[in-house]
């Protein structure tokens, strides 16, 4: 109601186009679009309940370019710890490029935007390829990972970049953003940095899209063009190029300054331009970039790394191979040294083919560790109110609610670190237990040996429960870390006591060796 009030209060509908979307908070615990609890659908005046996402064209002169919202929050929209992926299923994607299509025909440029980074969108084909072609994708969602990744920019393999933007609401991150005959350029701004300043053309060469923007254009234009913005006006806006002397941009209109320059002076090599602005307070700011006239001159672009790794990884597709990987790690030895020891022999040394088929070779051991290696790694985890007035089922692999199965982050994540941390180290601690009763046979102090080999079993189960109050007390936003603990301890504790079994039939064949010596 607050968000609704500003916009009408501000008249800001009246004095601009304004686009919002739905990101996974807007959409805790919300049955469906045309669910009362959809705050999104009552408060914004861009969506009807039989659409999520939308087209909106804006012409300026002879220009359209079409913004198209990409809403991939997922329907239903499950409570907060099982939100944290986007999703377009078969019906969206149906939608989406209905959309495109009309966006395509209706404009020469057409600007995606949506609240999920791609790589964080779950769907049959990959978002990027259904926005092929698109000037851009500018997504959030990622709230800078804490201030480790306060700049997320990337050019995907489609020709279109993607630019995520830190948030507003911690971090007070905001984007300027410009199209000028043809290409786009942007800025971050952190909100109370005054002057604020964005060189339109020629566009910085470190973010070029030559599959999608007409490079040649900065080769035919006649002037320098750029944005600057102060909270009482700007006093003056200077320009240098390479080692050339300073010059004062002209205010041509608004916020828009320009001066004339010869583009072919400056072919055949990367040049730089620094800006100055000087606002009414005095304020100064200075910002320096790349830029070439024609596309062959350019460097190669420089997106950085861990940019390119987050927003064209996939982080649905990396869990999940983790997660087979665990399930396999955990599994294949155990099968193995019951059914076929020789096999095992070629892929181990002999040593610990024999611990691990001594303890395999115990049929209460071999089944019980088995059964609960499948049940942490296909669940269910948890079966509750995922959705309120709805049970639900969580798996590693997915959560059913209202019979749909929406995609897993967190519990992959949950099922791994399990089957990682926990599980597998109970294997070898048990196998390091069982191959300690070899020298029973050796030794008088068998009770001293047996008590040492129960030390790495106890700090395995031990550390599963300490992880549990752990994560209930840590305090977290959204209380998030108190509900993993809630949502975790059912599983954890029935491993924890599983654990313990083992351990006692372990000892108990342990103790019948020794008396039958």
């Amino acid at each position: 109601e607050t968000y609704k009030n500003l916009l009408k209060k501000n008249n800001v509908l009246k004095k601009t186009t304004y686009l919002d979307i739905r990101g996974n908070h807007d959409s805790y615990d919300v049955r469906s679009l045309d669910d009362p609890e959809n705050y999104y659908l009552f408060h914004s005046n861009l969506v009807t309940p039989q659409k999520s996402s939308y087209l909106k064209s804006v012409t300026k002169g002879n220009t359209t370019i079409s913004f198209l919202a990409v809403d991939a929050t997922m329907n239903p929209g499950p409570k907060k710890l099982f939100n944290f992926l986007g999703h377009l299923p078969e019906d969206k994607l149906v939608e989406l490029a209905s959309l495109r299509r009309q966006a395509m025909e209706a404009s020469e440029a057409v600007v995606y935007f949506g609240h999920f980074p791609s790589s964080c969108i779950v769907s049959e084909i990959p978002a990027m390829e259904m926005m092929h072609g698109g000037l851009v994708y500018l997504s959030g969602h990622l709230h800078t990972l804490g201030g480790l990744a306060p700049e997320l920019y990337t050019l995907h393999h489609t020709g279109t970049p993607e630019l995520e933007l830190g948030d507003w609401k911690e971090n007070r991150r905001f984007r300027l953003m410009a199209v000028d005959n043809g290409m786009l350029s942007f800025v971050d701004v952190t909100h109370g940095k005054w002057p604020v300043v964005l060189v339109t053309n020629p566009k910085n060469s470190e973010f070029l899209s030559p599959q999608v923007e007409h490079i040649e254009n900065i080769l035919q234009s006649k002037s320098i063009r750029i944005l600057a913005y102060g909270p009482v006006g700007i006093k003056s806006v200077s320009i240098k190029i390479n080692k050339e002397d300073w010059k004062t941009c002209q205010h041509s209109s608004g916020n828009f300054y320009t001066i004339d320059w010869s583009p072919e002076d400056y072919e055949s090599k990367v040049n730089i331009l620094r800006v100055e602005v000087v606002d009414g307070f005095g304020d100064s700011k200075e910002i320096t970039q790349s830029f070439v006239v024609r596309h062959e001159d350019a460097e190669e672009l420089k997106y950085s790394l861990y940019a390119r790794i987050i927003l064209m990884g996939s982080p649905h597709t990396l869990l999940m191979s983790l997660w087979v990987t665990g399930f396999l790690m955990c599994s294949v030895p155990v099968v193995l040294a019951r059914l076929s020891p020789a096999f095992l022999e070629q892929m181990t040394s002999p040593g610990v083919r024999g611990r691990l088929c001594l303890l395999m070779r115990h049929r209460a051991v071999y089944h019980l560790y088995l059964f609960t290696t499948i049940l942490v790694t296909f669940g269910p985890w948890h079966v509750g109110e995922v959705l309120s007035g709805h049970v639900g089922f969580v798996f590693p692999w997915g959560t059913i609610v209202r019979g749909t199965v929406l995609p897993s982050f967190y519990n992959f994540i949950f099922s791994q670190i399990h089957l990682w941390a926990f599980h597998q180290p109970l294997l070898w601690a048990l196998v390091f237990k069982t191959s300690m009763s070899l020298r029973v046979y050796e030794t008088s102090d068998s009770k001293i040996i047996l008590a040492i080999t129960d030390i790495p079993v106890t700090i395995v189960l031990s550390l599963q429960a300490i992880l549990l109050i752990v994560l209930y007390y840590f305090h977290s936003s959204l209380e998030i870390c108190r509900e993993i603990a809630i949502m975790l301890a059912p599983m954890e504790i029935v491993t924890i006591m599983i654990g313990f079994i083992l351990n006692g039939i372990v000892s108990f064949h342990i103790r019948q060796m020794q008396l039958n010596k």
